[in-house]
């Protein structure tokens, strides 16, 4: 018991001492004190110790038969023994010190706590009922009583006293509020499985306890064991869904809501999607670029999974003139994804299918007015594998119709794309193969492309920042236009710095380059520098 007793305290914050600073009386001001104090406030508690010592073999020069500073100095040989966890020494001074008459405000917790660290609990219980009356950490000595019961079998004083807690004030419950109900959480789970009907009264009262128990604080030292609890118990009761017939594990939470703002500067501005030219806009500009995106995934049994998902992004760009506003434009793109789960030699496997909506409005005609860009409706099946043992791998078929709102733009694109991942001890390899057809209403601008990306992941460094590299090649054959085109190559090496905090928020440091080469200049060799900065919410 004493060693769980202890961590538990530990986590909770409340094995710290009652003050730091001791009780003192006037005597304790004298320069014969003035040593010791200044150990003391050093936390050098053994010199301190010492001092006190030096002073006793000097008390009856001193003070002779003054049972105050007697009993002040035992006392405070009480605070430092606790502090040095040598419990039976403390106890011992403790109640010397109140045998010589000598009683501060906050001596019976003290002492409550050493008796509690040796195992004392009924001698505990007293002084920290005294410590009670004293109004002296009501909260923390209510935390004390309610603990010692509960482990001497008294359960429903037990209760009473962690309940006590709740009627106190903010400021003083706020140390043990989140533990005491824990430990009311762990008792209505005891009670619970001894009835016959645990499951349903573990499903809508245990649980539902334990988590508005984590929600007090859930940045505390507590909050993990109070999550492993819930955790356990959902697993135990088949609660909620946690691996799938495959083994591969579901998502906890089911939902992610994204919401990133970027602040950046393109040193040349240009509007790709549904555009048959890329021309160099000859113009930078500072721009602003909003993206949310909330997704749920649904379970069907163990085997299915459906995710509904939506995307808002937003895109404003700084430089008024009319051939960088033209480029203003937002996206609205409802998707719904899916995953089938089996095995595939032996190893988790899904069959995926995807079908995603895009509809872009843009200030096409520079009348700082967005209106309909394109719309497109994308279908994908795949297959996701571990065929390598260092790896997942995943193939996709995609199929894209665009609608422009130029005709001769209107397109197809038939895509096969192969991805794998491979891990490393402490960095990961993102490699990326496309191969794309893309056939468009008007034919001179067909053309095929293969792409070639490698990103790499690399691991933290000192704790503080995760760096990440990529370098995309891109080699577009235009069918019908080699002779005033030629081959083109487009070049972007890209690199990244992700800085986490405060668990949900990720700061971004972003810089993508990017250079097309063509033999026609003027409609489609263009290059751009991209810097930015992004902060990223994740929920």
């Amino acid at each position: 018991m004493k060693r769980f007793a202890w961590m538990l305290l530990i986590l909770i914050n409340i094995c710290a001492f009652a003050g730091e600073e001791v009780q003192t009386i006037s005597i304790s001001k004298s320069k014969v004190f003035q040593s010791a104090s200044l150990e003391f406030q050093s936390g050098k508690y053994e010199s301190t110790l010492e001092e006190l010592v030096k002073i006793e073999t000097k008390i009856d020069s001193l003070n002779s038969g003054n049972k105050q500073v007697q009993g002040f100095i035992k006392y405070w040989k009480g605070i430092c023994f606790n502090r040095l966890q040598e419990f039976s020494e403390a106890i011992k001074h403790f109640e010397g010190s109140i045998s010589f008459g000598f009683s501060p405000k906050d001596i019976n917790y003290e002492l409550g706590q050493a008796y509690f660290a040796s195992e004392k609990l009924t001698e505990a219980s007293l002084q920290f009922r005294e410590s009670i009356k004293k109004k002296f950490k009501r909260a923390v000595s209510l935390y004390y009583l309610g603990y010692i019961t509960k482990e001497l079998g008294q359960k429903s004083k037990a209760y009473n006293f962690f309940k006590f807690i709740e009627k106190l004030s903010d400021e003083e419950k706020k140390e043990v509020l989140q533990a005491s109900e824990m430990q009311i959480g762990d008792m209505l789970l005891e009670e619970a499985e001894k009835s016959k009907d645990a499951f349903r009264t573990i499903e809508y009262k245990v649980i539902p306890h334990y988590e508005e128990t984590l929600a007090l604080d859930k940045e505390s030292a507590l909050a993990p064991v109070i999550q492993e609890k819930i955790v356990k118990l959902q697993k135990k009761y088949d609660l909620i869904l946690f691996n799938l017939r495959n083994g591969r594990p579901t998502l906890i939470p089911p939902y992610l809501l994204r919401i990133a703002q970027e602040f950046g500067q393109d040193s040349n501005v240009t509007f790709s999607p549904a555009e048959t030219t890329i021309s160099k806009a000859k113009q930078s500009s500072g721009y602003s670029k909003t993206d949310i995106m909330g997704r749920y995934t649904f379970y069907i049994e163990d085997y299915l999974s459906i995710s509904p998902e939506i995307r808002f992004n937003n895109t404003y760009y700084f430089n008024r003139s009319p051939e960088i506003y033209r480029n203003d434009n937002y996206l609205i793109a409802p998707a719904v994804r899916s995953a089938f789960e089996h095995t595939f030699n032996k190893k988790p496997a899904a069959l995926l299918f995807d079908y995603d909506f895009n509809e872009a409005r843009r200030d096409v005609n520079a009348e700082n007015k967005l209106v309909f860009n394109s719309r497109s409706n994308n279908l994908m099946i795949g297959e996701r594998f571990n065929y390598f043992s260092w790896g997942e791998s995943i193939v996709r078929f995609r199929y894209r119709i665009l609608d422009s709102y130029l005709d001769d733009s209107d397109s197809t694109m038939t895509s096969v794309v192969y991805e794998q991942i491979k891990n490393f001890d402490l960095n990961i390899l993102l490699f990326y193969f496309s191969y794309d057809r893309f056939r468009v209403q008007n034919s001179l601008y067909n053309t095929d492309s293969f792409t070639f990306r490698g990103d790499v992941i690399m691991s933290r460094v000192k704790d503080w920042f995760t760096p990440s590299f990529g370098l995309a090649l891109t080699t577009v054959d235009p069918i019908n236009a080699r002779a005033t085109r030629g081959r083109e190559l487009l070049m972007n090496p890209n690199a990244r710095i992700a800085k986490t905090f405060k668990k949900n928020w990720r700061a971004n440091l972003k810089l993508d380059y990017q250079k097309n080469n063509s033999k026609d200049e003027s409609n489609f060799a263009y290059s751009k520098t991209i810097y930015a900065f992004e902060l990223e919410y994740l929920f």
